[in-house]
C-alpha cells in the first residue's frame, strides 16, 4: 500500500493510537511523524488500519454465516 493510499484511510482516532504505539508526546507530533512518512509511524498505522478491518469483520453484528 502506497503512503497516499494509507493517508486516504485515516479515520478517526487513528492518530490518538498512534500517539500511544509511538510514545509520542502529543496526537500532533504523532501525525507529524507520520506525514513526514517516518517508517516507523507508517507500519504503526498501516497495522491500525489493517487490525481495524479484522476486528469489524470478527464482531459485525450483521455477517452472513
Amino acid at each position: 500500500m502506497t503512503f497516499e493510499q494509507i493517508k486516504n484511510k485515516i479515520q478517526y482516532g487513528d492518530y490518538n493510537i498512534l500517539q500511544k504505539i509511538l510514545s509520542a508526546p502529543t496526537v500532533q507530533a504523532a501525525r507529524m511523524k507520520f506525514l513526514r512518512e517516518d517508517k516507523e509511524a507508517i507500519d504503526a498505522m498501516t497495522a491500525i488500519q489493517n487490525n481495524r478491518e479484522e476486528f469489524i469483520k470478527k464482531y459485525s453484528i450483521n455477517k452472513t454465516k
